[in-house]
């Protein structure tokens, strides 16, 4: 079998959202104390999403390098993090697009809940999704794209 290496764009969910929720909390807290009109308050929260979102995907970045190889799935994670499974316990993969990138399920035998990996595609390069779909999919893994 090959050695096939995908690079894939992650990013650690809950630490996206916590500091998104953070940012807007502070911020509105900062402008609510200014001498402004309620307008130009509301108008300078909006505004500041923008950069607000653009730190939190940056802060989140969980970038991961899988590895389909002898009949194995490795995912190496920028945080040093690693976790591997055998293709044979994989019942299917499902493929959900949501805004801003991906959420990846798969589906092993004999658990109840799946892996879930958050695909970023904000502020970020093209990757490699569809060649590892493509890859597990030679594998005789089932896709779903929802």
């Amino acid at each position: 079998m090959s050695d096939d290496n995908f690079h894939i764009a992650t990013l650690h969910r809950g630490k996206y959202m916590l500091l998104l929720l953070i940012g807007v909390c502070v911020v509105t807290a900062l402008v609510s104390r200014l001498p402004l009109q309620e307008t130009v308050k509301i108008i300078t929260v909006l505004l500041s999403l923008p950069f607000l979102l653009f730190a939190s995907v940056k802060w989140s970045n969980n970038n991961s390098v899988w590895t389909v190889k002898d009949g194995e799935v490795e995912i190496e994670f920028s945080s040093r993090v690693k976790e591997r499974f055998s293709l044979r316990e994989v019942k299917y993969l499902r493929n959900l697009p949501r805004s801003g990138g991906n959420l990846i399920m798969i589906y092993l035998h004999g658990q109840r809940k799946p892996k879930r990996y958050w695909r970023n595609k904000l502020f970020q390069r093209d990757d490699d999704l569809n060649a590892l779909i493509h890859a597990l999919r030679q594998q005789g893994i089932e896709y779903y794209y929802m």
